[in-house]
């Protein structure tokens, strides 16, 4: 898979949970002063690094936060961090369906987001590895004669 092809099934899984109404490829620091506010619950997502090892193995570093509003007085804090974690929880099952030309770290850690962003939002950020293969080999890379 290309980068490109990694963002865009990124999204399309995101999109697919009915709790998430907003879906950015950006960190929540890049939208969070915009103009234009999503719509929350947001989950956001960014790849952060990568890797490429022996063979055609292509490693995407990727980091989503799934979060919602908690509050003026963080009311709502602990409801919005157990619903946030359940929905990342989904994603991460979803992710690692056998059937997908990738897979996921097998241990994900999340940590949880409390009160953060001058926004008033909290949820849960987490970080894995996206492990894909690329289709092309030696034979492909275009050379000058």
């Amino acid at each position: 898979m290309t980068y490109n092809q990694v963002i865009k099934e990124i999204r399309t899984v995101l999109q697919s949970h009915a709790m998430i109404k907003s879906v950015r490829n950006a960190t929540p620091r890049e939208w969070l002063f915009a103009n234009e506010q999503p719509i929350f619950p947001i989950a956001c997502f960014a790849v952060n690094s990568g890797s490429l090892n022996v063979g055609r193995e292509q490693v995407f570093n990727v980091t989503m936060w799934f979060l919602d509003k908690a509050g003026i007085e963080a009311e709502f804090e602990a409801d919005v961090c157990s619903d946030q974690i359940q929905i990342a929880a989904d994603i991460v099952s979803k992710l690692r369906n056998e059937a997908n030309p990738y897979t996921i770290s097998t241990g994900i850690n999340y940590n949880l987001v409390l009160d953060k962003f001058e926004d008033y939002l909290s949820g849960a950020e987490l970080t894995f590895d996206m492990t894909t293969f690329s289709d092309f080999d030696a034979c492909d890379i275009p050379l000058n004669n």
